[in-house]
């Protein structure tokens, strides 16, 4: 009887555990289904998600140049970009706020009625410790002093207190040259709205006042940089055109005209592989009526010209100022002073806006100058 009871008992165990087992197994295989059915779902919803985001980028990519072509005014905003104000909170009006000392801040009223904000740095060899200059004193130096005084056209974008150009104003002081820079309509404190012949105005006015406050014989040189170039060269070739041609002009990191460098710029280099997308934006930029064709104003500029330019410009590359430089050379009159393009080898790595951290910047500018006024 014992021995029967052990043999149920041990037949019974048995059942019990092939029925775990059998569990056991069921519910892995359970949960196998279930992970993958979770896989799936996973795999199909980031499926999904992928091609969302693909016609996202593909209607907003497309619809870009439309815009563009509709509203060929946008491509101004672009270009100009003064709506980019690096310095937000900055106060223009206090130059020592951005490491500026001897620096006077003041506001020139154009005839219509356009504020432009700007500062003339004193060069080195006339600053004294301690003493306070007043307005008076700083117009006292540009007629007294004789020195070359740089009005500065800068790029886009920003303001005359972006850093890298307050680096150039310091190195450009050291070499004993007056500084005068301001903000285009729209940059800055400067009231108005940015196009081509409206800052090309403003400078022209900046000039003639600064023509005003000093002797006929003070050289005057029209410095641009970037965008600024296409601003630089168009005054000169008005300068040049009144007979009254400027003492010099350099020209930093200089372009042959909009339309190509526009096609190097976002948003208008993303398109470069889609030729249709290309036209259609490209072509809102010709319709906006900004030109800045210094390949063809260069033609007309008799003064001396300095081009200097980094090969590792990822902004405007160097090929354009070597358009630039010999449309320039092939149709400026044989009369017309001296026309330089100084690269300077991409080891540097200066890139768009560091030339002025060239070891040898200072004496190729210093020598052209000499030589030039």
């Amino acid at each position: 009887k014992n021995n029967n009871n052990k043999t149920a008992n041990n037949n019974k165990a048995n059942s019990n555990k092939a029925n775990n087992n059998n569990n056991k197994a069921s519910n892995k295989s359970n949960n196998k289904k279930k992970s993958s059915k979770c896989t799936k779902a996973c795999l199909s919803g980031l499926k999904s998600l992928f091609y969302l985001l693909l016609v996202i980028v593909f209607c907003t990519h497309g619809l870009l140049p439309v815009f563009f072509w509709t509203f060929p005014e946008i491509s101004n905003f672009v270009i100009f970009s003064n709506r980019l104000k690096w310095t937000v909170f900055a106060n223009l009006s206090d130059p020592h706020s951005f490491g500026l000392d001897y620096t006077r801040n003041f506001f020139l009223q154009s005839k219509r009625n356009i504020k432009l904000g700007a500062w003339h740095i004193l060069p080195d060899n006339l600053r004294s410790k301690g003493k306070d200059f007043s307005d008076n004193d700083f117009e006292k130096s540009l007629q007294k002093s004789g020195a070359p005084i740089v009005m500065y056209m800068h790029g886009n974008s920003g303001s005359r207190a972006c850093s890298h150009r307050v680096k150039l104003y310091h190195r450009l002081s050291q070499m004993n040259y007056h500084i005068i820079t301001f903000d285009y309509r729209g940059f800055g404190e400067s009231t108005g709205i940015p196009f081509e012949d409206g800052v090309v105005e403003d400078s022209l006015f900046v000039y003639n006042w600064i023509r005003s406050k000093v002797s006929p014989d003070t050289p005057i040189i029209l410095w641009g940089h970037s965008l600024g170039t296409g601003i630089a060269t168009r005054l000169a070739k008005i300068l040049c055109d009144g007979g009254m041609p400027p003492s010099a002009l350099v020209l930093e990191s200089p372009f042959n005209n909009i339309l190509e460098a526009s096609a190097n710029l976002p948003p208008f280099s993303l398109y470069r592989p889609f030729r249709p997308l290309s036209y259609m934006i490209l072509s809102s930029v010709e319709r906006c009526g900004t030109e800045f064709a210094s390949d063809q104003n260069i033609k007309d500029v008799t003064s001396p010209i300095l081009i200097l330019h980094a090969e590792d410009d990822g902004l405007i590359p160097i090929k354009l100022a070597m358009k630039l430089y010999m449309a320039g050379m092939e149709s400026r009159p044989k009369t017309s002073g001296q026309l330089q393009l100084v690269p300077f080898d991409k080891s540097f790595g200066y890139g768009h806006k560091h030339l002025h951290s060239a070891p040898n910047f200072a004496s190729v500018v210093k020598s052209f100058v000499e030589s030039s006024t």
